[in-house]
């Protein structure tokens, strides 16, 4: 069951094609269909270097994160990638059960993940 989860995306200066996404709230059943809507979208627009900022996801299940693997090989495809930053002991802890921690490129800070870029 799905509390809530907002949704911000920001750019990045000087990259066009990449966009940083702010999760705030839960990501399960409830609200993967959001962010699938968004995130392709994002695609469609030429975006190829997704950044996750999780430090305000509080929660995520097995729903959530195979969307988020999703991702991963949707951008991966496009010559991209598909980053997580500021994952939360909580949030990683089920990642860790799931598995997805391995499969998932995960940073401990949003700059570290977007030095990618330079």
């Amino acid at each position: 069951m799905s509390r809530s989860l907002d949704l911000q995306i920001q750019g990045v200066p000087g990259f066009p094609q990449a966009r940083v996404l702010v999760l705030d709230g839960e990501l399960d059943g409830g609200s993967v269909e959001n962010v699938l809507l968004l995130v392709t979208r994002l695609v469609d627009e030429g975006v190829i270097f997704l950044f996750v900022d999780c430090e305000r996801l509080r929660y995520v299940n097995s729903t959530g994160l195979g969307i988020l693997l999703h991702f991963t090989r949707v951008f991966r495809e496009r010559n991209g990638a598909f980053r997580l930053a500021n994952v939360t002991m909580p949030v990683y802890e089920i990642m860790e059960i799931i598995g997805a921690n391995t499969l998932l490129e995960i940073h401990d800070s949003l700059e570290d993940a977007l030095a990618l870029l330079t």
